[in-house]
Formats: C-alpha cells, structure tokens, sequence
C-alpha cells in the first residue's frame, strides 16, 4: 500500500492507494471526480489520464465549477 497527498481546491488529503503508483484517471475515480471536471497537475507539469502519480507525490487537484 502507498499513499500520496492530493489538494483539491485547497484543501489537502492523503489518499491511500495500492501498489507504488496509480494512474491519473484511477485517482480521480477514487475521489468521485469526473476526469472531463478537472486537471490534475504534479509540480509544474498538467497531467494526462494516463500519467502515473507514484506513492509519496503529492499532486494537485483543480475542479470546474459552474455558478450558470
């Protein structure tokens, strides 16, 4: 088991997961977050759904909203 840090909008999580790594898309299925919803970015670098986060990164999570 690993785990990495996820901020979404802020707010700082640790997020278990299993193995060393995890791709973008499996995180964000893991948070409830629809993938068309949001960017994941590592450091300076926007990850793909393909990319793969490895356990102790810590990445960045931006959700979409609509105020209509």
């Amino acid at each position: 088991m690993g785990k990495i840090l996820v901020e979404i909008n802020g707010k700082e999580k640790e997020v278990e997961i299993k193995g060393k790594s995890i791709r973008v898309d499996r995180l964000l299925e893991l948070l409830s977050i629809y993938p068309e919803t949001a960017v994941v970015v590592k450091g300076e670098e926007l990850l793909c759904d393909d990319d793969r986060i490895n356990d102790g990164e810590k990445v960045k999570v931006v959700v979409a909203t609509s105020k209509g």
